[in-house]
């Protein structure tokens, strides 16, 4: 092969920059395009990661010396769960009828059963 036909087709950053800009000015404008599916996996990510501590929590109930401890987790697993409620019946709202549809409600679910964990939780500590 010849050295000037490599040169062609191998990729530079000026082509990539290039064709960024070119992709970038032949989009729709926002209020057209779909939303994007990034911020439900990252409620999904949420509310999964409050079920897991959760779960630890009630498991390890007998390791806490003092009630402090499972009491400031139980709290700021609270403040999350009320977060994690409003936005996603936000995003059940914005993705309906779109992609992301079927996400939107498994968040919704995960959001309902880390709220009942959460009343678990505090009926094992008070037991």
């Amino acid at each position: 092969m010849d050295k000037a036909k490599i040169k062609t087709h191998l990729p530079t950053i000026a082509h990539y920059l290039d064709e960024r800009r070119k992709a970038k000015a032949n989009q729709l404008p926002k209020h057209l395009r779909p939303p994007e599916v990034r911020p439900l996996w990252v409620q999904i990510f949420l509310n999964s990661a409050l079920i897991v501590t959760l779960c630890n929590l009630m498991a390890d109930r007998d390791d806490f010396m003092s009630e402090a401890g499972p009491a400031i987790t139980l709290v700021v697993c609270l403040l999350l769960l009320i977060y994690t409620l409003i936005t996603a019946l936000r995003m059940r709202h914005i993705y309906e009828n779109s992609r992301g549809q079927k996400l939107a409600t498994l968040n919704v679910g995960l959001m309902l059963f880390a709220f009942l964990l959460w009343a678990a939780s505090i009926v094992v500590f008070l037991s």
